[in-house]
């Protein structure tokens, strides 16, 4: 009976925490979905540092959970393939020398336009340096907890985090084809295009031609969420990824809404979509490697 009681004293925040993250997100949206377009005009400003700077950070977010993952698996290998020593510093070589590279140029590559803003260099060396420290971080975090990868079905559920993160990625790139709803920049803003609100699905502007509903750049924001997949519900570590995902998300969605690049209802929607995602990947596909493989997931 006590260990029945633990147990349910140990869901019921779980539990909380999930009814209040959905009926926030809920409300916010049935908000947006009366006032976007009021939303859209009064936030709007075209020469912002803000929604530059989250707007950048939001482009690269998704390489955290990747990254995180990459290195897990490093670490399993080097302490379950002693042989593989060799093999593995080439992978690691390569990859480092790939992802550093790779971020820094993928972020001053806007700078080589002639019409870049004053501010964007020092906010590009700004993310540069934060997802580094990042990147340096995840290296520290699993020296700090060598044990981190000796958990049951670890492989498994770093390929359920990589999973995770593709499939919120083309879910959105699906249903932006699917809604094709202009952005605001393209409808309240300039007048271009007619606004649309998100269930009027009418394919007029053309299959795919404006990606606004769901917000792509959300949604690689809240990939950092699928972290939450290696750690117990019970740790401080799972409340604070959801938190740091969520948070994340907040600040890259309303920089596109400053931006006039989304509506609030696109923002809140990828939250609800990728939320939704983690809940099935956590409540089923996660216990089915469980019992397929064993090993305690609680």
């Amino acid at each position: 009976m006590k260990l029945k009681l633990d147990k349910k004293i140990l869901k019921t925040p779980y539990l909380y925490v999930t009814a209040t993250i959905f009926a926030l997100l809920i409300i916010v949206f049935l908000l947006g979905t009366f006032l976007d377009a009021q939303i859209a005009q009064n936030i709007y400003k075209e020469n912002s540092w803000y929604g530059y700077a989250f707007d950048k950070f939001g482009q690269l977010t998704f390489l955290i959970p990747i990254n995180f993952c990459i290195i897990g698996i490093f670490v399993f290998l080097s302490d379950k393939r002693k042989e593989w020593d060799v093999q593995l510093n080439i992978f690691k070589i390569v990859y480092f020398t790939l992802i550093y590279a790779g971020t820094i140029m993928y972020i001053f590559s806007p700078l080589i336009r002639k019409n870049s803003k004053p501010y964007e260099l020092s906010i590009d060396i700004v993310n540069t340096i934060i997802f580094y420290s990042i990147f340096i971080l995840t290296i520290v975090f699993y020296k700090m907890n060598p044990k981190f990868t000796e958990q049951k079905n670890f492989i498994f559920k770093v390929c359920l985090v990589i999973g995770f993160v593709i499939t919120i990625s083309l879910t959105t790139e699906i249903l932006k084809n699917v809604f094709s709803r202009p952005r605001p920049i393209n409808s309240v803003i300039s007048g271009e295009l007619e606004y649309r609100e998100w269930w009027n699905i009418t394919y007029a502007n053309g299959f795919g031609k404006n990606k606004s509903f769901p917000s792509g750049h959300t949604t690689s924001a809240i990939t950092i969420l699928g972290l939450a997949l290696l750690f117990k519900k019970d740790s401080l570590y799972y409340y604070g990824i959801i938190l740091i995902s969520f948070i994340s998300a907040i600040l890259v969605g309303t920089s596109r809404m400053v931006l006039a690049k989304h509506f609030l209802t696109d923002i809140t929607f990828a939250c609800i979509m990728a939320y939704s995602w983690f809940l099935f990947f956590e409540n089923y596909l996660v216990k089915v490697i469980s019992k397929k493989f064993g090993g305690n997931n609680e």
